[in-house]
């Protein structure tokens, strides 16, 4: 199997993708959304798709080592959460539960967001909020505000939050991500585009 391939079946072993469920061991995130902050213009290779940082990157001493706040994302289909169901080791009842949740909420598949900032408070998911926009970067797809989901201990870039987010209705390529934080003073904060 190749290396995207195999980190996806172990999130997917470890983290089952319900909205209220929080990842608490960071070294079960991929290292690609760990490990140091996206320079913009970046493009990084997740799970078959290319995200490219289009911009967000914020002007830091640190920002270039493992000390400065991170805003990574990664994108799967569909069809890459409803095969992940059967890597799982889950009842056959919850199995059944989480298909039809991925066939009824997550058309258009799910985003998976990580962050790290310098304090607790600001980590919390519920200052954020997700724009979806449309190939040609006009069109507003749909916007999703991110519920309450309290940060975790530091690790050595600050204190850090995790989520997937499924995407109620379907997505063509390429597509752009906003990740918007409120309590900032920029109008859009983070911009990625997710190309097949």
């Amino acid at each position: 199997m190749k290396r995207s391939t195999l980190l996806l079946f172990a999130l997917l072993l470890t983290f089952p993708f319900c909205g209220s469920a929080q990842l608490t061991d960071i070294s079960k995130i991929s290292e690609e959304l760990t490990e140091r902050p996206w320079l913009d213009k970046s493009i990084h290779e997740l799970y078959g798709y290319k995200i490219t940082k289009v911009f967000g990157e914020r002007i830091a001493m640190q920002r270039h080592s493992n000390l400065g706040s991170l805003t990574t994302m990664a994108y799967l289909d569909q069809q890459q959460l409803l095969a992940g169901l059967d890597t799982m080791d889950i009842s056959k009842e919850k199995r059944a539960e989480l298909t039809e949740k991925y066939k009824n909420e997550a058309a258009g598949g799910a985003v998976q967001i990580f962050i790290t900032r310098s304090t607790e408070s600001r980590a919390n998911f519920k200052w954020f909020f997700i724009v979806i926009r449309g190939t040609d970067d006009n069109e507003k797809i749909m916007e999703i505000d991110l519920d309450y989901q309290a940060s975790q201990l530091p690790e050595a870039n600050g204190w850090w939050n995790y989520t997937t987010v499924l995407l109620p209705k379907d997505v063509d390529f390429p597509f752009y991500v906003y990740v918007n934080d409120r309590q900032s003073q920029y109008l859009s904060d983070f911009k990625f585009m997710v190309v097949q």
